[in-house]
């Protein structure tokens, strides 16, 4: 009797853990319930036109990969993006790492998921002044008073780095410098070469595998020895997928998966995502953002103190 009951038993307990590992993965699926549709938002590095453009193929191999369709939310200014995730309108968006932080200190709302690693394998940017290369600038200290665009106040590359580093020079950018916003990386870079600025901040990474000058480059826009590059900044942190911080943890961990597998299923995909060449996207966390976050938070010092 025995026997037969330790027999009758074990078909039973096995059922029960496959009934249970069912309804485990059911709920974990409900993700999707709740979100048929994701909203994916992006700062754009050119026109909007070509950003829809350019971002169709991650589009549709994420849909693929999540199972639900996945929509693209652009704005003409960094800060319709920001604003888009801190009100939930949007579950997740490329940022600069200053807009990252600038949400963040907003609304405590979102965490970075992850980041596109160069063609070198670093997992940063470069913030550049660059002139025409047959200008006369050879040093940032030839354009003294003379006209060098930054970029948007929610820019990393083209606003918050290089004044906080010329602040820390002694140099304010806004005294140094006669510096009007441009309004966009495309704008800024056509500003220098058709001369309406001497010189402008942008971003490059080394070997220029992405950013605004190889975006600039691969649409016939420019040709690199169109221009020089006369000062760089220490690395920054790679741009960040951002994530709002209260979407169901399997909805995370699948977004995560499928955009590290990126690379691996369809390269163009995730070059898609990098805004140009890259080796695949890597896990990203706040900690990496904390210098970015500092330099926002003295921005914001200085604005209140008047300086």
């Amino acid at each position: 009797m025995l026997t037969r009951r330790l027999f009758v038993s074990v078909p039973l307990a096995a059922l029960v853990a496959v009934l249970t590992l069912s309804a485990l993965t059911a709920k974990a699926d409900d993700w999707r319930k709740k979100f048929p549709t994701i909203k994916y938002g992006i700062i754009s590095v050119e026109t909007q036109v070509d950003t829809m453009k350019n971002q169709d193929v991650f589009l549709k191999e994420a849909k693929k990969e999540l199972g639900v369709p996945v929509e693209l939310f652009t704005a003409t200014e960094y800060a319709g993006i920001v604003n888009a995730l801190a009100t939930g309108q949007i579950q997740l968006g490329w940022l600069g790492a200053s807009s990252y932080a600038t949400t963040w200190l907003d609304c405590k709302c979102v965490e970075p998921l992850v980041g596109a690693q160069d063609v070198k394998g670093a997992m940063g940017y470069n913030s550049v002044l660059i002139v025409k290369a047959d200008s006369p600038y050879k040093s940032y200290e030839d354009l003294k008073g003379k006209t060098v665009a930054r970029n948007d106040p929610h820019s990393t590359s083209g606003f918050t780095v290089p004044t906080v580093e010329f602040a820390e020079m002694g140099k304010p950018v806004d005294k140094y410098f006669n510096s009007p916003l441009s309004g966009g990386h495309q704008q800024t870079i056509v500003g220098v070469l058709n001369g309406t600025y001497d010189g402008g901040f942008t971003w490059t990474t080394p070997g220029d595998g992405f950013g605004a000058i190889r975006k600039m480059i691969d649409k016939g826009l420019l040709k690199r020895d169109q221009i020089r590059v006369i000062w760089t900044s220490p690395m920054i942190p790679t741009p960040p997928v951002v994530i709002r911080s209260d979407l169901p943890p399997q909805m995370k961990a699948d977004l995560e998966k499928m955009f590290i597998r990126l690379v691996r299923v369809n390269e163009a995909a995730a070059d898609a995502v990098a805004q140009g060449k890259t080796l695949g996207l890597q896990r990203v966390y706040h900690e990496d953002y904390i210098p970015i976050i500092k330099a926002k938070q003295w921005l914001k010092q200085q604005r209140k103190k008047g300086g």
